[in-house]
């Protein structure tokens, strides 16, 4: 295949979703603005997002010295690289000077000592696929002006997260914060700035982890940022749940729009292929498109017959989806887009009904993927499929007259 990459302009809006995967996305905690999280009680606090709970303690010793161990929260977006780093906006903020995907919150850690997080129900002796890790300020401004220097030779940050079922250690993962080791190649080298992956999956079934911070000369600021947690109930898996439609279809060009609902809330990537075959081959040019959830095909012929396929790569599982197919036939010269329907389908997917949001009722005809006719209806607004297989269905929705229609895609759960 040849293969383009697009960067939209337009991002996707993707949200968690509490089915069989559980995200800790921090969203749930109140905050005020530009600020951190933090109890003074002796016996340490905790805090809960999705199906992690994080243990922290704060001590204020007075004087205007504080001292904190373990998790917090924070909305702090000091992003300054500073050489005296000792002020609390530093040390509990994010360098991204964001939370992931733009977030509000995100958890930062103390992890000198082991920081501590247990999962709760449903997420309990489950796997996780791991999380969103960052450096806080003072760590990224620590590893530039000391470790890429050369100041410290050989320097290095690792986070270790160990994981545990029934109190027994089941396995750890090690990722560096920070990496100027002679043995990394001179291209990996370099100090986390922004937002990245950590993939716990090689930590099987685990009730609890721990989270630490150690380095080369052990003076690395021990704090990292951490957001979008993933837990997985049912196991390591890249939904299916892709709906595809087909709108602005003129003589030359049409817009492909899709609907991913990944139970995770992100996709790293979609790739998509317009072709006149109703499967993909190896010789299609397959265009990536990221951060946005619509294709423009354009060049096209007029009044000819197309399919587009989609499918979604998942960072989480290193994995796509199954390719997702949809036919639609480009207008004639002489016809725009005054001949498509202005509809809605919601919600899609559906494990019952489909609604048609439209000017008027209108006529349809569902068929399965294989081209089978399941429904063929007049006048309504409505779809049921609860009676049907779980899977991609193709609507065709009509005026009365026959004059205007469109197809879009829906899918079964």
């Amino acid at each position: 295949m040849v293969k383009h990459l697009l960067l939209a302009a337009s991002a996707a809006c993707f949200g968690f979703m509490a089915n069989a995967q559980t995200g800790a996305d921090f969203e749930n905690l109140t905050l005020g603005t530009d600020t951190f999280y933090f109890d003074n009680a002796a016996s340490g606090y905790n805090f809960s997002s999705g199906s992690a709970t994080l243990y922290g303690t704060f001590t204020d010793f007075g004087g205007g010295f504080y001292g904190g161990e373990g998790f917090t929260y924070s909305n702090i977006f000091d992003t300054t690289n500073c050489t005296t780093c000792y002020d609390l906006h530093f040390q509990y903020a994010a360098k991204p000077g964001v939370g992931y995907d733009s977030s509000e919150h995100y958890a930062v850690a103390y992890a000198y000592s082991p920081a501590k997080m247990k999962l709760t129900a449903p997420a309990t002796g489950v796997q996780v696929a791991g999380f969103r890790v960052a450096n806080t300020t003072w760590g990224y401004s620590y590893g530039m002006d000391q470790y890429s220097t050369g100041a410290v030779a050989n320097g290095w940050a690792k986070l270790q997260v160990r994981g545990f079922l029934n109190g027994v250690l089941v396995d750890s993962v090690n990722y560096y914060l920070s990496d100027y080791r002679s043995a990394t190649p001179a291209a990996q080298q370099g100090t986390l700035k922004g937002w990245d992956w950590v993939d716990l999956q090689g930590l099987g079934h685990v009730d609890s982890l721990t989270f630490r911070v150690t380095s080369a000369n052990d003076f690395y600021p021990s704090y990292f940022a951490m957001d979008n947690f993933i837990t997985m109930e049912d196991g390591v898996t890249c939904s299916e749940n892709l709906a595809l439609n087909v709108s602005d279809i003129d003589a030359n060009a049409a817009k492909i729009n899709w609907n991913f609902s990944n139970t995770f809330g992100a996709a790293d990537s979609f790739e998509v292929v317009i072709n006149q075959a109703a499967a993909v081959s190896g010789t299609d040019v397959v265009n990536t498109v990221i951060n946005s959830n619509f294709y423009d095909a354009t060049g096209l012929n007029a009044a000819a017959d197309y399919y587009a396929h989609v499918r979604a790569f998942c960072y989480y599982s290193d994995s796509f989806t199954t390719w997702q197919h949809i036919p639609f036939t480009t207008a004639p010269l002489s016809v725009k887009n005054a001949e498509q329907i202005s509809v809605q389908l919601y919600p899609n997917p559906t494990a019952h009904l489909i609604y048609i949001h439209a000017k008027e009722p209108l006529d349809v005809i569902v068929v399965d993927m294989a081209g089978n006719l399941v429904i063929k209806q007049k006048n309504v607004s409505q779809i049921d499929l609860s009676n049907f297989a779980a899977g991609q269905y193709l609507v065709k929705l009509s005026t009365k007259d026959g004059k205007k229609s469109v197809t879009k895609s829906v899918v079964k759960k």
